[in-house]
C-alpha cells in the first residue's frame, strides 16, 4: 500500500455521517504540516538566504492561520525530545495548522507542500468507530477460529500487553479487573513491597485491587472499593512524582488524552476509564477478559493483558476519538506489543503512516478494523503499510454484508453479534469490525508470547498466511478483495511461515520510461521477505483486469531470501489498445512454496497511468486523457509534472521548481458545464472520459514532439460529443519555451445542436510565493501573464493564451471570500458551475490582480455546433525570463501554429456528398416539437411534406431548392391532436417516408 494523509483521529458514530458521499471527512479549520529534516532546513536556509519557516509561516498567516502548534503536544512531545533517536525526532517535525478563513484543507495544504522547506502537508482527517448494532451470536466465534486448539499450545502471558486504544476501557469490570496493565515506574517506593504480594518483582491490578480492598478505603466517594479508587489524588498510591519521567504524571494504569473541553484544547488524565461509551471496554473484553474462569466471556488473549488509553469518548462528545495518533506514540512507549485501533476513516495521512513506521519499529504490531460501510475501501489506519486490516466474517464463512473490503485487506475474524464486557459488571453484544480486530489482537499476543524474539511485521505476516481462504464462499464482487481470508489461531501458532510482502512496483517500457499503450514493457517489483527464511518460492503473476493485459511471462522462481532481506524481480507485458481506460491496471502476484506449505499473494496497481511527460524543450509538463494539466490529481501533486521551466545544461536541462498547482480543460454546452477543475466541494470534477491515453511521439511528428489523447463528454445523448487533444512543443528559439495545445470539439449528435458553447482552459499558477502572485494583461497581445510579485524576484513570468477569439481572460484572487459582483469571487471555498460559466464569459473586465493567490481562465467562443459539426479551439501555455520574452515566445506560436482555430459561430457539418436518406425523426413518440433530419446528395428540389394517418396534408415544412449537406428541420405539432403522422420528403431523387407518433 502506498500511502499519504493524516490526524489525529476523530471517531463519529457510524449513524453519524461524515461528509458529501465518497468523501473522507476532516476537520473544516485546520490541518498538519511537516517540516524537513533540520539539517535540510539549514541547507535551504544557506541557499535562500532565509530561514524556510519563516516563509511557509507568512503564507500560513496570510491564509488565516490562528496558530502552529506540534502535532504530539506536550508531555509526548517532551518525552521524544529527551529521546536521542532520529525516528523520534522525525516526528517532532510534525505541526497541527489552526486557521480561521473559510478555505478548503484540501486545497491549503496542496499549496502549502509546495513551499520550500515543507516534507508534506495534508487536512487532519477524522475518524470513526466501526460498530454496527446486531443480535447475539454468543461464542460461536472461538471455535470458528480455532482458539481452544491454539489455547492447548499457549495460553499467553500477562507480559504481552495488548493497548486498546479507544474510548476508553471500564477497567473495573470484575472480567477486566484483574487483567489491566500496570505502569511499573509508577508505583511508590513505600509501597512496592506490600504490593508485591507473590514478590515476583512486579505489581499487578489484582494485587494493587487487593491492597485497595484490605486498606478499606472509598477514596472516590462511589460506595464501591475498586480498581479506580488508585487513582484518586488521596490515595497512597499517587505521588504526583511521574516515576518514569515519561511527562505523564502518574500515569498508573495509562492515560486519558481527551477527558472534557474542545479538541484543541483538551483536558487530559491519568484514568483512561470510560465514561462516554462502551466501545473501548467491549473491544477490550474481546482482546483480554478473565479467561478460563467459569463466568461471562473468554478473551482471545487468555492470559495476556490489556493497557487502556483512552483517546476521547468524553461525555460532551462521547462519539469522537481525537488523540488517536498520540495514543499508538504513548502505547508503544510503555511497551505494548500489541496495540489494537478499532476506529477509522477515508484520508490517507502521511503523518499517520510515519507514526505507525514509528511505533512498529519501537516493537509495537498494530491492527485496525478495515470499516463498516460494505464497500471497497479499506479506512485508515488499516489501510497503512506494517498495520494487519481485519474485516468482518460470518461463521458460515461469509463477509459480513457491513464489512469493508478491498486489495489492502489482510485477513477477516468474526464480528457479528459478539459478546463482551460492558458498563459496570454487565456484559452486551455488538457488531461490526470493530469487534474483528481485537480478535486478531488476541491471536497476535498468542504469537509474541511463544516467539518473543518476532518483529511486529513478522506477527501479522504469520496470521495472514496461515488465514484460511474464503473466496469460494463469496460472491464474485469479493475476489481477491478479502485478503488471504479468515483467521486460524491453532495454524498461526502451529507453523512458521515466510513472509513475502511487495515494497514497490514500477511499471515502465523498454526504454525505462513511463509505461504507455501496446509497448512491451515490464513491471519490476521490490519483494521483502519479514517472515522465516524464505527458498523455492515460485512467483506468478496474475492480471485481475478483464481484458488488456497482455502477460509476457507469467511465472519466475525467487531467489532464495533470508529474514529481513529483499529482491528485485520483474514480469514482461503489455497493456493493449483495448484496455478500459476508465480502470487501474491491476497486477495480483502469488507466492507459493513448492510443498504447498505457503501460499499468499500481493497486489500492484499501475495508478499513474493516464498521463504522459511532454519534454522536447524548455518546458517540460505532463496532460492525460481526463482533461487535466499538470496533474491528474494536484491536491497531492500526483499524477504528473506540474509545468517546470529549464534552462539549458551541458548535456540536458537543468529544471526549475513546478509553477503550475493545477490546470484543466473547461467546457460549457447550453449553458452545462463540463470540466476538469476542482469544484465547490473541493472534489476534482471528471466530467471527461478517456477514450485513447495521452501519449508522444517524435515519429511522422510535426513538431518535435507530438502528443494525443481523446476523451468524451460524461452526459446524455443531448451532448453526444468528443474531443480529440494534439499538442505540439518545438525547440527552436523562437518557441522553445511554449507548448501547443488544440482541442477538436466534435458534436457527435444526429440531431441536437451544441449551442452556446465555450471552451476554455483553467490554471492555478504558483510561482515564488505563491501568496504573492501577480496577474497583468498586455492588451496589445490579448496576453494574460502571471509573475511573482517579490521585489528582485527571479522566477520566471508565464501564461496559457488563446489561439483564437476571446470570450474570456480572467484574473481569480484565489483568497477572496465571498463575491461583490459576479466576476470578482475566490476559490478557497471552491470552485462552482455558476463561478466557472461565468468565467468561461468573462471578456476583458478583470485582469490584474496583485499580490496575491492568483489563478486564471482563458477561453474562446461561442460556438454553435450543428450535428456532425467540429471546431478547433487552440492555447499556448508559455514561460519567459521576462514578460518580453514572454510576449515574443506566444507571438511565435500565434504566428507559426500548425493548426488553424475555428471562428467563433455556427459550424456545419462537412459537406462530403451523402446519400440521399430520410432519417426518423427525434425524439419519437415526442409531445410537442421533433427534429427531422435528411441528407442530400446533390442539390436538388425539396418538398418535405407532413400528413396525417387519412392522407390529408397538415404542413409543408421546406419547398425548395436545397444544397447537398445534412438538414435538420423542426416540427412543431403542438396544435395538432395526438396521433400518427407521416413525413415525406420529394426529392429528384425519388419519394421517402417516415411514420412519427404525436402524443400529448
Amino acid at each position: 500500500m502506498i500511502n499519504r494523509r493524516l490526524l489525529p483521529l476523530m471517531l463519529m458514530l457510524l449513524a453519524l455521517p461524515l461528509s458529501a458521499a465518497g468523501q473522507a471527512s476532516y476537520f473544516s479549520d485546520r490541518l498538519i504540516l511537516k517540516y524537513e529534516s533540520e539539517h535540510r532546513l539549514q541547507q535551504l536556509k544557506t541557499k535562500l538566504k532565509s530561514d524556510p519557516r519563516t516563509a511557509v509561516e507568512q503564507f500560513l498567516r496570510f491564509s488565516g492561520a490562528r496558530t502552529i502548534t506540534p502535532f504530539l503536544k506536550g508531555p509526548m512531545q517532551q518525552k521524544l525530545r529527551k529521546k536521542n533517536d532520529p525516528r523520534a525526532t522525525n516526528l517532532l517535525q510534525i505541526h497541527e495548522v489552526t486557521f480561521s478563513r473559510h478555505i478548503d484543507p484540501v486545497q491549503l495544504a496542496a499549496k502549502v507542500e509546495r513551499i520550500p522547506g515543507v516534507a508534506y502537508a495534508e487536512p487532519k482527517y477524522r475518524r470513526e468507530l466501526h460498530l454496527t448494532p446486531s443480535d447475539p451470536n454468543l461464542e460461536k466465534w472461538i471455535n470458528f477460529h480455532q482458539f481452544p486448539e491454539a489455547w492447548d499450545l499457549t495460553t499467553g502471558s500477562p507480559g504481552v500487553v495488548i493497548a486498546i486504544v479507544d474510548g476508553g476501557v471500564g477497567y473495573n469490570h470484575p472480567e477486566l479487573d484483574d487483567k489491566l496493565w500496570v505502569n511499573q515506574e509508577e508505583i511508590p517506593s513505600a509501597l512496592f513491597s506490600q504490593l508485591d504480594r507473590n514478590t515476583d518483582g512486579r505489581i499487578t491490578s489484582a494485587e494493587i485491587k487487593q491492597y485497595l480492598r484490605e486498606n478499606g478505603k472509598d477514596y472516590n466517594g462511589d460506595g464501591a472499593i475498586q480498581l479506580d479508587d488508585a487513582l484518586h489524588p488521596d490515595a497512597p498510591l499517587m505521588d504526583q512524582m511521574d516515576g518514569d519521567g515519561n511527562n505523564y504524571t502518574d500515569d498508573l494504569f495509562g492515560w486519558d488524552f481527551w477527558d472534557s473541553g474542545p479538541l484543541n484544547q483538551p483536558t487530559a488524565d491519568n484514568n483512561p476509564i470510560h465514561d462516554g461509551t462502551d466501545h473501548g471496554t467491549h473491544v477490550a473484553g474481546i482482546a483480554a477478559a478473565e479467561t478460563n474462569n467459569d463466568a461471562g466471556i473468554a478473551g482471545a488473549g487468555f492470559n495476556s493483558s490489556y493497557m487502556a488509553v483512552k483517546a476521547g469518548g468524553n461525555p460532551d462528545d462521547p462519539a469522537s476519538v481525537g488523540y488517536g495518533m498520540e495514543g499508538i506514540v504513548y502505547a508503544a512507549e510503555q511497551g505494548a506489543d500489541i496495540i489494537n485501533c478499532s476506529w477509522g476513516g477515508d484520508g490517507f495521512s502521511q503523518a499517520e503512516q510515519e507514526v505507525i513506521d514509528y511505533v512498529t519499529q519501537q516493537g509495537s504490531l498494530v491492527i485496525s478494523s478495515s470499516g463498516n460501510e460494505g464497500n471497497r475501501k479499506i479506512g485508515y489506519p488499516a489501510g497503512y503499510d506494517k498495520v494487519v486490516s481485519v474485516g468482518a466474517v460470518e461463521t458460515n464463512n461469509s463477509v459480513a454484508g457491513y464489512s469493508n473490503y478491498g486489495y489492502t485487506l489482510d485477513v477477516l475474524a468474526a464480528g457479528s453479534g459478539i459478546a463482551s464486557t460492558s458498563y459496570e459488571a454487565s456484559y452486551t453484544t455488538k457488531s461490526g469490525t470493530s469487534m474483528s480486530a481485537p480478535v486478531v489482537s488476541g491471536l497476535a499476543a498468542l504469537l509474541k508470547r511463544i516467539h518473543p524474539g518476532w518483529s511486529p511485521e513478522r506477527i501479522g505476516r504469520q496470521i495472514r498466511t496461515t488465514a484460511v481462504p474464503v473466496d469460494e464462499s463469496n460472491p464474485l464482487i469479493y475476489a481477491h478483495r478479502l485478503g488471504h481470508g479468515k483467521i486460524n489461531a491453532f495454524k498461526a501458532l502451529n507453523s512458521n511461515n515466510p513472509g513475502l510482502k511487495i515494497v514497490s512496483a514500477r511499471f515502465t517500457n523498454e526504454e525505462g520510461r513511463k509505461l504507455q499503450l501496446n509497448q512491451p514493457g515490464t513491471v519490476s517489483l521490490e519483494i521483502a521477505n519479514v517472515g522465516k527464511s524464505a527458498s523455492g518460492i515460485t512467483l506468478r503473476l496474475q492480471a485481475l483486469n478483464e481484458e488488456g493485459i497482455e502477460l509476457l511471462n507469467t511465472e519466475l522462481q525467487l531467489p532464495s531470501l533470508a529474514t529481513g532481506d529483499s529482491t528485485d524481480v520483474s514480469f514482461g507485458l503489455v497493456i493493449n489498445d483495448n484496455f478500459d481506460l476508465k480502470k487501474t491496471p491491476t497486477l495480483r502476484i502469488n507466492f507459493s512454496s513448492s510443498d504447498g506449505s505457503y501460499r499468499d499473494f500481493g497486489i500492484a496497481q499501475y495508478d499513474e497511468f493516464l498521463y504522459d511527460v511532454v519534454a522536447a524543450n524548455r518546458v517540460k509538463t505532463s496532460l492525460a486523457a481526463d482533461g487535466t494539466i499538470g496533474f491528474t490529481q494536484p491536491f497531492t501533486g500526483s499524477g504528473g509534472v506540474g509545468f517546470i521551466p529549464r534552462s539549458p545544461a551541458a548535456e540536458d536541462y537543468s529544471e526549475g521548481k513546478n509553477i503550475l498547482f493545477e490546470g484543466g480543460l473547461m467546457i460549457e454546452i447550453d449553458g452545462k458545464l463540463y470540466d476538469a477543475v476542482r469544484s465547490e466541494t473541493g472534489q476534482l470534477s471528471k466530467d471527461f472520459i478517456p477514450l485513447e491515453l495521452f501519449t508522444t511521439s517524435t515519429e511522422d511528428a510535426t513538431s518535435d514532439l507530438d502528443g494525443s489523447a481523446s476523451f468524451r463528454i460524461e452526459s446524455d445523448t443531448t451532448h453526444d460529443a468528443t474531443v480529440r487533444l494534439h499538442t505540439y512543443a518545438y525547440d527552436h528559439p523562437q518557441m522553445n519555451r511554449v507548448v501547443m495545445l488544440r482541442y477538436t470539439l466534435r458534436n457527435n449528435s444526429s440531431f441536437h445542436d451544441l449551442n452556446n458553447t465555450y471552451v476554455g482552459l483553467f490554471n492555478d499558477w504558483d510561482i515564488g510565493d505563491a501568496s504573492n502572485n501577480s496577474a497583468s494583461f498586455i492588451p496589445a497581445d490579448s496576453l494574460l501573464y502571471l509573475s511573482d510579485a517579490t521585489e528582485n524576484s527571479s522566477q520566471p513570468v508565464a501564461a496559457a493564451a488563446t489561439m483564437g477569439t476571446i470570450s474570456s481572460v480572467l484574473a481569480i484572487d484565489n483568497t477572496i471570500e465571498g463575491s461583490s459582483d459576479s466576476l470578482v469571487f475566490g476559490l478557497y471555498d471552491g470552485f462552482s458551475d455558476s463561478e466557472k460559466r461565468t468565467a468561461l464569459k468573462a471578456q476583458k473586465e478583470r485582469t490584474d490582480i496583485q499580490n496575491t493567490d492568483v489563478s486564471a481562465v482563458i477561453a474562446s467562443g461561442p460556438y454553435t455546433l450543428e450535428p456532425g459539426a467540429e471546431i478547433t479551439v487552440g492555447f499556448a501555455y508559455a514561460f519567459g525570463e521576462d514578460a518580453g520574452i514572454l510576449r515574443n515566445q506566444v507571438a511565435a506560436a500565434r504566428s507559426q501554429k500548425p493548426f488553424d482555430v475555428s471562428p467563433t459561430g455556427r459550424a456545419e457539418a462537412p459537406k462530403d456528398p451523402k446519400p440521399t436518406n430520410l432519417f426518423q425523426n427525434y425524439p419519437n413518440p415526442f409531445r410537442s416539437k421533433t427534429r427531422i433530419r435528411f441528407d442530400l446528395e446533390k442539390e436538388t428540389p425539396v418538398k418535405l411534406t407532413i400528413f396525417d394517418v387519412l392522407g390529408r396534408k397538415v404542413r409543408v415544412l421546406r419547398n425548395e431548392k436545397m444544397e447537398a449537406k445534412s438538414h435538420f428541420v423542426d416540427f412543431d405539432a403542438g396544435a395538432l391532436s395526438s396521433g400518427v403522422y407521416f413525413a415525406r420528403l420529394k426529392t429528384n431523387e425519388g419519394i421517402q417516408t417516415i411514420p412519427m407518433t404525436h402524443i400529448k
